[in-house]
């Protein structure tokens, strides 16, 4: 959903931009804000809020992944198995015949 906000603005300017819209009054201002919001929600949008949270939680899983990513680096020196050059996979260990 949109901030309600957004529409009576959005109303405000195309009434503004159209002198006989004003000269019909609130009636086709109503209309207007109806028939916007009826699309918008059709459209499933999301709040600013929404979309904020949204980054936040990305920017949060990313900085998890390179934290991940890091301790692996170091184990796989512990370990002496530093990343291949090309960034392959290391083959999986035949079992001894």
């Amino acid at each position: 959903m949109v901030d309600k906000n957004f529409f009576d603005e959005l109303s405000q300017q195309i009434s503004r931009l159209l002198p006989a819209a004003n000269a019909m009054g609130e009636d086709i201002k109503k209309t207007v804000s109806s028939a916007m919001q009826s699309s918008f929600q059709r459209m499933d949008l999301v709040t600013r809020e929404e979309f904020e949270a949204q980054v936040t939680a990305l920017q949060r899983a990313q900085e998890k992944i390179a934290a991940m990513e890091a301790v692996i680096s170091r184990l796989e020196e512990q370990i002496g198995r530093a990343p291949l050059a090309d960034n392959t996979e290391y083959p999986e260990p035949q079992p001894e015949k």
